[in-house]
């Protein structure tokens, strides 16, 4: 498949808003980009053509199959879906250059350290939001028998011993250790993996293992691998589910520009711990059918205190945009993410906006609402900032302009024609 150069850095891609625009409509949100890169690497372990449905096409996908192309997977799009054909897919060390743009590469380790007795690879890169270290996923491959030696920007994986049932405990629930996890015990046939994340793209990696034949039991405590990959199937499809993470954003951004705007797409029982924090702001949701919610919102109000935390709390992703909406709720609230110590550095753009807020620590801010904000030129840091950035322009008075847009893509697809859809002004230029 032919995927486009990056432009370098001078080239980098700006968005141009117009802000106070309202937002109204009908929006079809994207496939989760956090279900699908533990999809595409489950599907190597898999000899056959996987069709995935509903994968979004932004940056992070693009590199994802250009490092299992690099393997001998042969990727295609044919309309929404993903075909993968696995069949003549060999284990062979990663290219460098693309893991490290990638933290999601990580999860290819899984797929690939059993097959290979010793195996070196970069570090997975990825945003900037904090210092995610990699332990967690080195004890998962400790468990199974294998010997890890990070060095300087990489890391050596030998299998040393055989493992009759490996187990780990999890320390922190990570999402992507599990999805390592499943992933790798997936392929030995066997494992179990205590305090394990729940996070709904999990168990959506859960559901497709399962249907490649792999025997999987889900305990308050812990899951149980008792079966590996069947024999070869055919072709496996599967449809990602639809990301409530950008469902999330796109009622932000209805909320705070005063529109309405329909929601499709979106499992309301993953959206359920997000509206409810929603909802304290003021926003008003409207079921509409089985996958879609209405959305209007008139004078909003800060809580207190929003919080962000593991399944099913209100997730990390959604911070930045939730700072960016309480800069237009009434009253003073206090935001925590207990996750990540750069989070919350972007805040220093929307104060140069006009917006009131204080950061108390590397974890803490408050926000004092509603303020006048303004358009200015800002740039993007990482994916939920940069998109909390656009969002705050939507809003704004004047225009804003976004350096470094090409980061948002990273996670979400298609970022101009879709808001213009929803009535937004923004275009795109290098």
């Amino acid at each position: 498949m032919t995927f486009h150069q990056p432009k370098s850095a001078s080239q980098s891609k700006k968005f141009l808003i117009s802000g106070q625009r309202k937002l109204s409509g009908e929006y079809l949100v994207q496939g989760n980009k956090n279900a699908a890169l533990p999809l595409i690497s489950g599907a190597l372990l898999t000899r056959s053509l996987v069709q995935l449905e509903n994968v979004p096409r932004i940056a992070d996908v693009n590199h994802l199959l250009q490092l299992i192309e690099s393997l001998g997977v042969i990727a295609e799009w044919h309309d929404d879906v993903l075909s993968l054909d696995c069949r003549k897919y060999h284990a062979d060390e990663l290219p460098p250059n693309l893991v490290e743009k990638l933290r999601g590469s990580i999860l290819l380790l899984g797929v690939l350290a059993p097959q290979i007795s010793t195996f070196e690879s970069a570090l997975p890169g990825g945003c900037p939001i904090g210092r995610r270290s990699f332990a967690v996923h080195w004890d998962v491959f400790r468990s199974a028998g294998f010997r890890v030696t990070e060095k300087p920007g990489g890391v050596k994986i030998e299998h040393i011993d055989e493992i009759n049932i490996p187990k780990v405990y999890l320390e922190e629930s990570s999402v992507t250790a599990t999805e390592n996890a499943l992933i790798l015990f997936s392929s030995l046939g066997k494992g179990i993996i205590y305090n394990p994340a729940r996070e709904p793209h999990v168990l959506t990696l859960v559901e497709f293992l399962k249907l490649l034949g792999c025997e999987i039991e889900l305990h308050p405590l812990y899951y149980q691998i008792h079966g590996g990959i069947s024999a070869k199937q055919t072709t496996v499809n599967f449809q990602v589910p639809g990301d409530y993470m950008d469902a999330g954003t796109i009622a932000i951004a209805a909320a705070i520009t005063n529109g309405e705007v329909q929601i499709n797409g979106i499992s309301k029982n993953d959206f359920t711990p997000i509206r409810k924090v929603f909802e304290h702001f003021g926003i008003r949701f409207e079921e509409v059918g089985q996958q879609a919610l209405n959305i209007t919102a008139g004078d909003l109000v800060n809580p207190s205190k929003v919080t962000s935390g593991l399944w099913p709390s209100f997730p990390t992703d959604l911070v930045s945009l939730a700072i960016v909406m309480s800069t237009q709720g009434k009253g003073l609230c206090l935001i925590h993410d207990w996750m990540y110590e750069n989070r919350m550095f972007f805040i220093d753009k929307i104060v140069r906006m006009g917006a009131h807020v204080t950061m108390c620590d590397p974890h803490r801010v408050l926000v004092e609402g509603p303020s006048r904000l303004r358009g200015t030129n800002l740039e993007s840091p990482d994916i939920r900032a940069g998109m909390a950035l656009v969002v705050a322009g939507l809003c704004g008075e004047g225009q804003t302009r976004i350096e470094h847009a090409d980061v948002i893509e990273r996670g979400y697809e298609n970022v101009v024609s879709r808001l213009t859809l929803i009535g937004a002004e923004i275009s795109e230029e290098y």
